[in-house]
């Protein structure tokens, strides 16, 4: 089919009717997996959880926003599955806190607040100063490809005013960072908040682009904060980075909130 549309254009917070959305199928997570003697063959993914992987990248991509009703017949059709694995990825996301349901009315992409974006924003400050700093005392400064690349990415998405681009990237960029910083625990908790983080960036991508702020320009200072193996200078700068785009993020949500207010008052 061309798109689909909910049942009912409803949200739990009024906003504009979301537009169909192109087909998509749902594609698995890629895992390294080691096979070791004596333990069970290792199943391979489930329908539930490539369903549940699809609708991360709905959420991520903003195809799919917060305060928007999911119709699991809907998204079974979508993906081409049964309703058992949507349900079982409806279940698997509620958990994590990307959907949620409102009684008597169905399930619903959750809606970041300030709160949530302070949260995120200061728990992503956190790992990637001392990502920085873990990256420049063991010495892998000279190992930035990853972050090369993703900041080539990133100059090729603003050249072409492509904001989802340029969200991507930014991601990217950040997380080779706490990839690179040897700590799989550091990196493990980046990754686990990527659906929201992803959501963020391209929020705030999106802004700054319509305002003309250089973000490729910042990110270079980030990545040569690095190269000068000055430890306090690259955490520094990392630390100003996400805490200007935490109070950014929030100030907006919180101005949104108090817009909402307004026009239900007026009702």
């Amino acid at each position: 089919m061309a798109g689909w549309e909910t049942e009912e254009k409803e949200r739990v917070e009024a906003g504009p009717a979301q537009k169909a959305i192109g087909p998509t199928r749902a594609e698995p997570r890629t895992r390294h997996l080691m096979p070791a003697a004596g333990l069970a063959p290792l199943r391979p993914y489930s329908l539930a959880e490539m369903a549940a992987e699809a609708i991360r990248n709905l959420i991520a991509s903003g195809e799919l926003q917060g305060g928007q009703r999911l119709v699991e017949a809907q998204i079974a059709e979508r993906l081409n599955v049964s309703r058992g694995p949507v349900r079982d990825a409806f279940r698997e996301l509620k958990e994590e806190g990307l959907l949620q349901d409102v009684p008597r009315r169905g399930t619903y992409v959750v809606s970041l607040t300030a709160e949530d974006v302070r949260d995120l924003l200061d728990l992503r400050a956190g790992l990637e100063t001392r990502a920085a700093r873990l990256v420049i005392e063991r010495r892998k400064t000279e190992d930035l490809g990853g972050l090369e690349a993703a900041l080539v990415s990133m100059r090729s998405a603003s050249s072409e005013g492509d904001s989802a681009g340029m969200g991507a990237a930014d991601y990217a960029f950040h997380e080779a960072l706490c990839n690179l910083s040897g700590s799989s625990r550091l990196h493990s908790v980046f990754v686990r908040y990527q659906t929201e983080l992803r959501v963020l960036l391209r929020s705030d991508e999106e802004r700054l682009y319509a305002a003309g702020v250089d973000v490729t320009r910042e990110h270079e200072v980030l990545l040569d904060a690095l190269k000068t193996g000055d430890r306090l200078r690259a955490e520094d700068a990392f630390r100003s980075h996400v805490e200007e785009a935490r109070d950014r993020l929030a100030d907006q949500l919180t101005t949104q909130s108090h817009d909402r207010s307004r026009r239900r008052t007026r009702r």
